[in-house]
């Protein structure tokens, strides 16, 4: 049974998620078969960062809902680009896209589909939020119960 049969990518398409990419694309050598492509919408982090634009008139919700719209309508068109580029090497892929807190949603993922192993890129930012709250790898790590891959972006 080869080591990491199953693998959950979890990508929101930066530069440091196609390093990851290329990492998953190099594990089907070592007896990768399938990869589970997660894409999630932060909850969180659009509730706090988006906010009604000053002097626009918008029903209740409506710009968030938008806005969401637009990003989830974005990571299909990247999801369907990463799909086709698993699979040209041959893997199985499983695209997900959902809405959640992504290191719980990234955890919760991996134990449904019963992987071997998390890839996750680290953008390796060091503000004061990520400071006090964690980095979404920092929380994988920490929750996941399976090994965890983390690609850090290039200096």
């Amino acid at each position: 049974m080869p080591l990491f049969e199953t693998i959950v990518l979890a990508t929101d398409f930066s530069e440091t998620s196609v390093r990851a990419q290329d990492y998953v694309r190099r594990l089907r050598q070592a007896g990768c078969k399938k990869v589970v492509a997660l894409f999630v919408l932060d909850t969180i982090e659009t509730g706090v960062v988006i906010s009604e634009p000053a002097g626009i008139i918008y029903d209740e919700g409506r710009y968030e809902g938008d806005l969401n719209a637009r990003i989830i309508r974005h990571a299909r068109e990247k999801m369907q680009e990463l799909t086709a580029m698993l699979e040209e090497v041959g893997l199985e892929v499983e695209p997900v896209i959902i809405s959640g807190v992504p290191a719980k949603e990234i955890v919760k993922i991996a134990d449904a589909r019963n992987a071997s192993l998390i890839v996750v890129g680290s953008h390796g930012r060091s503000n004061l939020a990520s400071a006090l709250l964690g980095s979404v790898s920092d929380k994988v790590i920490r929750t996941a119960k399976q090994p965890v891959l983390v690609v850090r972006r290039e200096e």
